[in-house]
């Protein structure tokens, strides 16, 4: 039956080309000006437009022009293109004319179409009916649903991926020889309903035989066994030797791997398996200068061997700066104004060993060292030691889950503001001093990848989740107990050819396990930062949230001279009482934002990612919406701020050059003012630590008479925000790699 339908088909292409007629064929000098489907309901013009070979004039934002002209012989193609294509789609009976329209000195296409009335299966069957002497896993493959189903249309390429699935769950049960043969009946008498048969035909089941490995010179043979997930003896499966394949491909070991295993290379039932594989460099050195907003100049050096040892272990010792030449560029708009100790020097240096098939070929087993400096620009400095095991186990391509252990000593500092302790603005000195001493904190850490777009630097279809949570407590050897939980969840499509749109959504959780009251709750390390290059674009890198006002007290606040209008007693400063907010309106600029973090968050975007002018550039538009909130119970979705944007990317060696404006239309907020306490500075030794307790109640004090404590003290909330012009709710980023 198929077979006659394929001459048919050949007949009508050959009969079509050879005279059909094309309506205003007089035209075809004609430039084409647009390409239109009428008619068409099943069938998106996407595609449609993508069966067919005429194309329509199209122009770049900088009016860059490839221009496409009325050609009569393609015209009459695209017209068998397009019957052939609702034919194999099960529209047997459709019909497609064209004409062209003028508009002005060029023409519109436009194809009409008649879908007509599709054929339905009605049936499908799979024989041999009686499988009595097939064990269950077979009898399952038979029965279970295919890709082409009854009631479904009946798609010629949806009966060939039945077929070749039919083939496939066989040959991964170890009848690599197993023949389908498929048929299929539209009686006259119901020329819209067809019939559909599979007859297998099993044959022997196959093993894998004796393996062996050729053109490994460093790599030791038994490693490249061990990699490999079926064993001799056991029954073929083509799914495990991709398996096998991609495991030792991820090994990054071999330049080229190819297991051949192929069951008609031989008559018997025992398969002997060959693995070839072609070694890469086994030491690589790499060395890479970057350039952000939110780290200034940036620069990492790596050292890889992948046979470390031996056994196609991995080591890697890799070194990274940033804040490099942050003093000259902070001030250049758009990169981050950060002052010391945010601005200075940071960096890591670490070192990461890897062991493949640990007690399985799926798995591999971690550890590693590292030491790190890390700024958050005016909130804190990190540093911290530690170290780190786990386990990662492969799932399949892309794939896998990690359970891990992670203890590290850190601590914290943040430039004498104790920006840090703020959530705790009734905090001591001795709860303040734990932060800034060495401390522990040891998570219990599982994670969950599943990667399945089709680039690392620029993907334009599929998807990428991951899970993440840890545990911390006294149990794990941690000085604060916390749960903290976050997933994020990415997909890139494409709308119409060549744009693409990518979407991401990112939620996250966390709590203290403290008692109220006991310890300092939440660790700021752990807290969510929100806003930023990868992040909510309308926001500069995390400030997006809760956030508080800090002020010198002694330079801003504390008079220059006795009575000075606009200033505030020291009394009052210490209690608290000092009205700030017509300084916040007057001048803003002697404050300075402070992100806290907080222990929910919720951060989208939508980003639209289109052709534009060169080859190697790319135009976006989006829209990034997020927030930020103290605690979950807080959490309120009316309080999502939606930044709008738009950007340039250039893909260069290095990857994607992106440059991104995001505009931050969030209303005025009330935010804290937090201070210091001021003390009355000795006149013998200025330079002599004192305490807020030496200002006296009935004397005038003037700036050069006092000095700032380390103690925090809130002066309520004022307005902050609401007066920004257009060019002042503007935001620039500057980075390397693309946003998600």
């Amino acid at each position: 039956m198929f077979p006659q339908s394929c001459r048919w088909l050949f007949c009508l292409l050959a009969a079509l080309l050879a005279g059909a007629p094309v309506a205003h064929a007089q035209e075809s000098q004609r430039e084409v000006r647009k390409i239109s489907f009428e008619g068409a309901h099943n069938f998106a013009d996407e595609l449609l437009r993508a069966a067919i070979v005429s194309n329509p004039t199209s122009c770049t934002l900088f009016v860059v022009c490839a221009r496409s002209y009325v050609d009569d012989t393609s015209l009459r193609g695209d017209l068998v293109r397009l019957r052939l294509f609702y034919f194999q789609r099960g529209y047997r009976n459709a019909s497609v004319t064209l004409d062209t329209l003028k508009s002005g000195d060029r023409l519109e296409i436009r194809f009409h179409v008649n879908e007509g009335v599709p054929v339905v299966v009605s049936r499908v069957s799979v024989a041999p009916d009686d499988t009595g002497g097939i064990d269950g896993p077979t009898r399952s493959a038979l029965r279970r649903a295919l890709p082409l189903r009854v009631n479904d249309v009946f798609s010629l390429l949806e009966y060939e991926a039945a077929r070749d699935t039919l083939r496939s769950r066989l040959a991964n049960l170890g009848y690599a020889r197993a023949e389908v043969l498929a048929n299929y009946l539209i009686p006259r008498d119901s020329a819209t309903r067809a019939h559909v048969q599979f007859d297998v035909l099993l044959g022997d089941r196959v093993r894998f035989g004796a393996v062996t490995v050729q053109g490994n010179q460093s790599v030791a043979a038994g490693v490249v066994e061990r990699m490999l997930t079926f064993e001799p003896g056991q029954h073929y499966s083509y799914q495990q030797v991709l398996r096998s394949q991609r495991n030792l491909f991820g090994l990054e070991v071999f330049r080229h791997v190819e297991i051949k295993a192929d069951p008609n290379a031989t008559p018997d039932t025992i398969i002997p398996v060959t693995v070839q594989v072609n070694e890469a460099d086994l030491h690589r050195v790499r060395v890479g200068v970057g350039l952000s907003t939110a780290e200034f100049v940036n620069a990492e050096a790596r050292w890889t061997s992948r046979n470390f040892g031996g056994g196609a272990r991995r080591m890697e010792v890799r070194g990274r700066l940033y804040n490099v030449l942050a003093d000259p560029l902070h001030d250049v708009p758009g990169f981050e104004d950060t002052s010391e100790p945010y601005s200075d020097l940071s960096g890591s240096i670490s070192a990461d060993f890897s062991q493949p098939w640990f007690f399985h070929p799926l798995n591999t087993f971690g550890a590693g060292i590292y030491a790190e400096r890390r700024s958050l620009p005016d909130i804190f400095v990190r540093t911290s030691q530690g170290a780190y095991v786990s386990l990662l186990r492969s799932l399949g391509p892309g794939s896998s889950v990690t359970i891990g252990y992670r203890p590290e000593v850190t601590k914290l500092s943040a430039g004498g503001d104790l920006v840090f302790c703020v959530n705790f603005v009734a905090c001591g000195e001795d709860e303040i001093q734990v932060l800034r001493e060495p401390h522990w904190l040891s998570p219990l850490a599982l994670a969950y990848v599943r990667d399945r777009s089709n680039s690392i630097f620029a993907p334009t279809r599929g998807h990428i989740i991951r899970l993440e949570s840890e545990y911390a407590a006294k149990l794990t050897g941690s000085d604060f107990s916390y749960t903290r939980i976050s997933a994020e969840a990415t997909r890139y499509g494409e709308p119409f050819r060549g744009v693409v749109l990518a979407t991401r959504l990112r939620p996250g959780w966390a709590r203290s396990l403290s008692e109220p009251g006991e310890g300092l709750g939440l660790h700021p390390q752990k807290r969510f930062f929100g806003g930023g290059p990868n992040s909510v674009r309308g926001f500069a890198q995390f400030r997006m949230g809760p956030k508080l006002l800090t002020i010198n007290a002694v330079d801003h606040l504390a008079p220059d001279s006795v009575n000075a209008p606009g200033s505030c007693a020291a009394q009052q400063i210490n209690a608290g009482n000092c009205d700030v907010s017509g300084l916040a309106v007057a001048d803003p600029q002697l404050f300075d934002v402070r992100a806290v973090g907080g222990a929910a968050v919720l951060e989208g975007n939508f980003e639209l990612r289109v052709p534009f002018f060169l080859d190697k550039m790319r135009a976006a538009a989006f829209v990034d919406f997020g927030q930020v909130w103290r605690d979950a119970q807080t959490a309120n979705l009316k309080e999502l701020v939606f930044t709008p944007g738009f950007g340039f990317r250039y893909f260069s060696a290095i990857g994607p050059v992106r440059i991104d404006v995001g505009y931050n239309p969030q209303a005025a907020e009330r935010l804290t003012v937090v201070t210091t306490r001021v003390c009355a500075r000795s006149e013998s030794d200025p330079e002599a630590p004192c305490t807020p307790d030496s200002i006296e109640d009935d004397v005038v004090y003037t700036s050069e008479m006092l000095a700032n404590t380390r103690e925090l003290v809130s002066l309520g909330e004022v307005r902050w925000g609401g007066d920004r012009s257009f060019f002042d709710r503007l935001q620039f980023h500057f980075s390397i790699g693309q946003a998600f």
